[in-house]
């Protein structure tokens, strides 16, 4: 069941960002941002800071395809973006492990990257010509201010969870390391 969990998390956070996030966007308002949530996302960066970044650039490339088959008719943006700024956002694991405040600059940095690193590649291709400074503040700074607030909500429970997963995965290898050792001994 614990094995499901951390899937199950961010597929329906996944999930959220494409249905609820719907509900309340600004559009419907009639306001000129677009906020994009990027939640998964930085629930796969905080995956690689704890379990470190095999596992999180495996979640990143599987929302990576989710992201680029369901949202953009490229494949391959996001896929490539998300699993390269997990994979180098995962070197940092240990330092901001104990620092809520770090974690969560450090999830916002990645969610900034992700954003400049997709405009840029559909600026170079050509699918966007949408000028750097509307770019900036009716898109990219509204979906920071939302991930960060979403960010402050979730990062110590997830924080437990993950730390949690990260003593359980301790344990059962020490464990199967023991049962090795045992083995070798008879």
């Amino acid at each position: 069941m614990q094995r499901f969990l951390l899937p199950f998390i961010i597929f329906f956070l996944y999930i959220i960002e494409g249905t609820i996030m719907q509900v309340v966007a600004p559009e419907r308002f009639d306001l000129d941002y677009l906020v994009i949530p990027r939640f998964a996302f930085v629930v796969v960066i905080m995956v690689a800071i704890y379990l470190g970044r095999a596992t999180g650039t495996v979640y990143a490339l599987i929302l990576g395809v989710f992201q680029d088959v369901i949202y953009t008719h490229l494949l391959g943006v996001y896929i490539f973006s998300m699993a390269l700024i997990t994979y180098l956002l995962g070197f940092s694991y240990k330092i901001f492990q104990k620092n809520s405040l770090l974690l969560i600059i450090t999830a916002l940095f990645g969610t900034l990257l992700l954003d400049y690193l997709v405009f840029g590649i559909f600026s170079i291709i050509g699918i966007t010509n949408l000028p750097h400074d509307r770019f900036f503040y009716e898109r990219l700074l509204p979906s920071l201010i939302v991930n960060g607030v979403f960010l402050i909500i979730v990062v110590q429970p997830l924080r437990k969870l993950l730390v949690f997963l990260q003593n359980k995965d301790d344990i059962e290898e020490k464990i199967q390391k023991r049962k090795k050792d045992f083995r070798w001994q008879r």
